[in-house]
């Protein structure tokens, strides 16, 4: 039985403009229909990835929900707020119980405040535009309008900026210090990297995608080794790779060159056109990231870093750099033994396509990288760095053990700051160990150790 209270929930509409342009959106729909104001927000950040738009959905979901199950219990809207922030922490069941119905389980530290976040920018838009219309709000008039309840928030929120914004990660307006603070576990994660292990990257891509044959040694998919060594050796995410056009791989002076290219503002292989019209116009298709979560082809976009301005894309450099020249040797081969051509009715510019000449999902990658992984003997999961990511993660490992710059790394991983690369170049306990065990080593070598046996005489 679900318990789960819910008087609210998110569908995915086709939202038109007032200049006629339409975006596929999720909206909060009530017992009252789809919230306007929440619509015209989400309008306005159309442009924003899939994930960030569910997110700010699922958060005015919660707040909604919490604001019906707490009717007349507070009389202060700085005194609702912070109980919410505390149920999104903390979970609303005590003792298996919870009287308001709600049954929400506790949330991480930041998933918390990144939920606090999106409601505070959705007050902050509300009441801008509140103010601007000179709206005469009565709060809490009715039970069921859910849109003045919103408003009430809004307008708390500008009066006197009391609640959510103390939460919120941006940098205070004033110095003063709050009661209230978003809360974040110290965390340097010394556990083993979730790394696909080097020694095994040789044996995944000659034997784990084989393709099945009557001897078991049939065909290399080639299609499943190319995007692997676009993650392996370029870094790329499993979106990224899964994303390339056929026009999007070229050797020029020698040297190989992978470009990625934003799904939306990319510059077309006409040279004239950006992706998104290109896609429309010449094969009436919608970029992968604008599609719903839902459909199979979906592909998300982690706004990398564009190194190219002009073309709004950036270039993959392998590492080593050998594996560049066994990745176009490859995608040669690929495109002209195993590519599947799209139909003449779905016509399509995507380099890797599955059995149908459709576009290549990355459901189905996942698929065949999880039967390749547990071929060739090892254990398929996230914690081992053997899923798609963990191939992500060897490359940070591997600059890192080159000893090549933070600001090298940065930049060879796509990322718009430091901190981020950070994250795949972090030491292991292993590695902790072993540094210190080379440090003692050092120091070993320059004093003889007589300190330390007259230590151990004094203590016996």
């Amino acid at each position: 039985m679900n318990l789960t209270f819910k008087s609210s929930h998110r569908e995915y509409r086709t939202v038109i403009g007032a200049t006629g342009q339409k975006a596929v959106l999720p909206v909060v729909v009530t017992d009252n229909g789809a919230l306007d104001q929440f619509v015209l927000y989400m309008y306005g950040k159309r442009t924003m990835s899939r994930s960030w738009q569910d997110a700010a959905t699922l958060a005015i979901q919660l707040l909604l929900d919490y604001m019906d199950t707490h009717q007349g219990v507070f009389e202060k809207p700085a005194a609702l707020f912070t109980e919410f922030s505390n149920a999104l922490f903390t979970g609303t069941i005590e003792s298996g119980r919870d009287t308001s119905g709600l049954y929400w389980r506790a949330r991480l530290p930041d998933n918390a405040s990144n939920l606090i976040g999106h409601i505070t920018q959705f007050t902050d838009w509300l009441a801008e535009i509140n103010q601007k219309a000179e709206l005469q709000l009565n709060p809490w008039r009715k039970a069921t309008r859910y849109e003045e309840r919103l408003n009430w928030a809004a307008y708390s929120h500008r009066k006197d900026n009391a609640f959510l914004s103390h939460l919120w990660r941006s940098k205070p307006k004033t110095g003063q210090s709050r009661a209230v603070r978003a809360r974040r576990l110290p965390v340097d994660d010394l556990t083993p990297a979730k790394t696909f292990p080097e020694g095994k990257i040789d044996f995944l891509v000659n034997e784990g995608f084989r393709r099945r044959a009557r001897d078991m040694r049939g065909p290399i998919d080639l299609r499943n080794v190319l995007i692997t060594l676009l993650m392996h050796y370029g870094s790329l995410r499993l979106s990224e790779a899964l994303s390339l056009w056929s026009d999007d791989v070229t050797v020029e002076n020698g040297n190989v060159i992978v470009r990625v290219y934003h799904p939306d503002y990319g510059l077309a292989p006409d040279g004239k056109t950006r992706r998104t019209v290109h896609l429309q116009e010449r094969y009436g298709l919608l970029p992968r990231k604008e599609l719903l979560k839902t459909d199979p082809l979906y592909l998300g976009w982690k706004n990398p870093l564009i190194t190219d301005e002009v073309c709004q894309c950036f270039e993959v450099f392998f590492f080593p750099s050998a594996a560049g020249m066994i990745f176009v040797k490859l995608w040669r081969d690929y495109h002209l033994k195993q590519r599947v051509s799209p139909a003449a009715n779905a016509q399509h510019p995507y380099a890797f396509t599955n059995r149908n000449g459709q576009p290549y999902s990355h459901h189905m990658f996942r698929k065949a990288h999880s039967l390749a992984v547990k071929r060739i003997g090892l254990e398929h999961g996230k914690h081992l760095g053997t899923t798609p990511h963990g191939h992500r993660h060897a490359f940070g490992q591997r600059m890192a053990a080159a000893n090549i710059p933070a600001l090298s790394i940065k930049t060879a991983m796509h990322h718009q700051s430091i901190d981020s690369s950070s994250t795949y170049t972090q030491p292991t306990s292993d590695d902790f160990r072993n540094s210190l065990f080379e440090m003692e080593s050092r120091l070993s070598e320059r004093h003889t150790g007589t300190q330390i046996l007259q230590l151990g005489k004094e203590l016996n």
